[in-house]
């Protein structure tokens, strides 16, 4: 859920790919001062530095860097769709190698999470200037984008291929049910402004705020229940084209990355975009998410359950509290009564963590991905003993003078790829 995906082009999986034979990864991070860890808007000084021009798309492995709406986010995305994630995390990790190795001779270096602590959108924000600056640019006439919602927020997209109406109807179905937990996990934005305000996963506390001026743009942040594209065109894209068409009289914006839902369907490319994960501290721990994700939704896909129907017997409202209350609490988010735990094969769970949990281990028990389970179990791991990379912060820097050292300690874990533990 980024800001700036309306320019960049992601991976793409042709039709030709079905349910999970490949997967397409985004990743965003904040170019900082190694000494002061400021926000630096030169994203464009090393794009040209790696490939000669602000426009170029320089790639390394199966890698390829971009930009974003806001001058100091650099974004990694898969140059190709991948089949091996865990593979795709060493590429991950080799860029940002290449990338700090680049910024070292301005004296930068990455940061990863959700957010940046410290920075003041409203005075250090700078538009993207170059390729497709008129994306950009629209989005700041009609919504004013220099606030955190907006400006401060890195965010890691998984795209999941699917081929047909029937295909698209179930993945989309699963991916709805399965959204409300994923903040538990992903959650890494507790500070900014130099203050923790009460939420684990801060940037999705500013994003539902992004398009109050046009609300269909964001529905209720789940997606509504539907069964085929031509549905989906009706119920989610029609209405909110509509709304827009007012203040976008050129139709820069009636395209279908307009839509600013946790997830999102791509039919120009046959892919649904889960877009609510937080930024990790490393890449494999970024990738370990995105198995962790897939290998939930494949096993609940094979139980047999139908998701549409499921999804429609949704209580109204119940995906939205429990996906905002998930983002605030984490994994003490208490779970209703009425969510369709059945889709999922697990029992009744009182809170998030522990459906989390429950379903892990359905999931491992019938998983047949075993290399990639014992690859990413490590990341998984430490998220269920010692919790989010937002429950880590807090931990490691009760108050306020302790962040500068815990987001130096983060930008270590970025360019080394290892995981921030509390201890």
């Amino acid at each position: 859920m980024d800001s700036g995906s309306a320019a960049s082009v992601p991976v793409s999986a042709p039709a030709s790919y079905s349910l999970f034979e490949v997967f397409g990864v985004e990743i965003e991070y904040a170019v900082v001062r190694k000494d002061t860890l400021a926000v630096d808007p030169s994203a464009d000084r090393l794009l040209a530095a790696l490939g000669g021009s602000p426009d170029s798309h320089p790639a390394a492995g199966n890698v390829e860097a971009d930009n974003e709406l806001a001058a100091h986010v650099l974004e990694l995305k898969c140059k190709v769709p991948a089949r091996d994630l865990a593979a795709q995390a060493r590429d991950f990790a080799a860029y940002v190698k290449l990338a700090n190795q680049a910024l070292s001779q301005w004296n930068c270096r990455l940061m990863p999470g959700g957010m940046h602590p410290f920075m003041d959108p409203t005075r250090e924000s700078r538009i993207w200037p170059h390729e497709d600056s008129g994306i950009y640019e629209s989005y700041h006439r009609v919504f004013g984008v220099r606030g955190h919602g907006w400006f401060n927020i890195q965010s890691v997209h998984l795209n999941l291929p699917f081929a047909g109406d029937a295909e698209f109807s179930r993945l989309h179905n699963a991916i709805s049910l399965l959204l409300p937990m994923l903040p538990a996990l992903a959650a890494s934005s507790p500070v900014h402004d130099g203050a923790h305000h009460g939420w684990l996963d801060g940037r999705l506390s500013h994003y539902i705020g992004n398009q109050r001026r046009l609300p269909s743009i964001i529905g209720d942040i789940v997606p509504e229940a539907v069964g085929s594209e031509e549905e989906y065109r009706e119920k989610i894209l029609a209405p909110m084209f509509r709304e827009i068409a007012p203040f976008d009289s050129q139709g820069i914006l009636q395209e279908e990355w307009l839509n600013s839902r946790a997830a999102i369907a791509r039919f120009d490319r046959d892919t649904i975009e889960i877009r609510c994960l937080d930024t990790q501290e490393r890449p494999t721990a970024d990738l370990a998410l995105c198995h962790w994700i897939t290998s939930m939704l494949r096993y609940a896909m094979g139980t047999g359950e139908d998701m549409l129907a499921a999804h429609r017997k949704v209580p109204a409202g119940l995906l939205r509290a429990l996906f905002l209350d998930t983002a605030k609490r984490g994994m003490m988010a208490s779970v209703p009564p009425e969510f369709p735990f059945a889709a999922f094969g697990v029992d009744r769970q009182s809170t998030t963590g522990a459906f989390i949990k429950a379903l892990s281990a359905k999931s491992l028990a019938a998983s047949r991905t075993a290399a990639a389970d014992q690859a990413f179990m490590p990341s998984i791991g430490l998220i269920l003993s010692e919790g989010n990379l937002a429950e880590r912060i807090l931990r490691a820097a009760p108050q306020p003078a302790g962040y500068p050292a815990v987001y130096a300690r983060l930008c270590d874990c970025l360019e080394e790829d290892k995981p921030f533990s509390a201890a």
